[in-house]
């Protein structure tokens, strides 16, 4: 009786340690995480662990980019060297979308706070922020990303049936809406 009681018990055990495995997922082995559509569990926004992922999530939307590197393009250049901003990398696809690769988001969204407005759109996934987007902003909008303003007059001015979602930093907030 005692032994019975003991494996029911054990199997118990057993069997919520691996339920609990198999729902950890997380991004072990490359590649944009989280479910069909490259989204963490965590945010519902995709998450990029390297600029060839990121990379590949951006021509998975249909949105061009062919070369990836280093480029003349000014935007955000300054803002990656800085130490307040918590770029961990920056990089750019053909000349022109500026792709950044964020360690903490919370400082990022902080230090475009400060700066008032003055980078141009920004989209955002989980790790990963984009600008100087060109016309590519409303299918990488269609595929996950979102757009993050600092501006009171962003959200006062949305048109609408779009949403407003206050971001992780005050006055921020991430919209289904992007200005032209």
């Amino acid at each position: 009786m005692r032994l019975s009681k003991t494996l029911t018990a054990g199997a118990v055990a057993l069997t919520a340690a691996l339920t609990l495995t198999a729902c950890g997922g997380g991004d072990s082995g490359g590649g944009v995480s989280g479910g069909d559509n490259g989204s963490s569990a965590d945010s519902g926004l995709p998450r990029a662990s390297t600029m060839a992922e990121l990379q590949k999530f951006i021509v998975g939307t249909g949105a061009q980019c062919e070369e990836l590197g280093p480029s003349n393009e000014v935007r955000m250049l300054e803002e990656s060297r800085d130490p307040a901003w918590s770029i961990k990398e920056r990089s750019v696809c053909d000349e022109t979308m500026v792709l950044l690769l964020i360690d903490d988001m919370v400082k990022f969204q902080e230090a475009l706070a400060k700066a008032k407005g003055s980078v141009g759109r920004i989209l955002i996934g989980e790790n990963f922020a984009l600008t100087n987007l060109g016309g590519s902003g409303p299918q990488l909008m269609q595929n996950g990303l979102t757009h993050l303003s600092c501006r009171q007059e962003d959200r006062d001015s949305l048109p609408s049936g779009f949403t407003a979602k206050d971001a992780l930093v005050k006055p921020c907030f991430t919209t289904d809406y992007l200005p032209e």
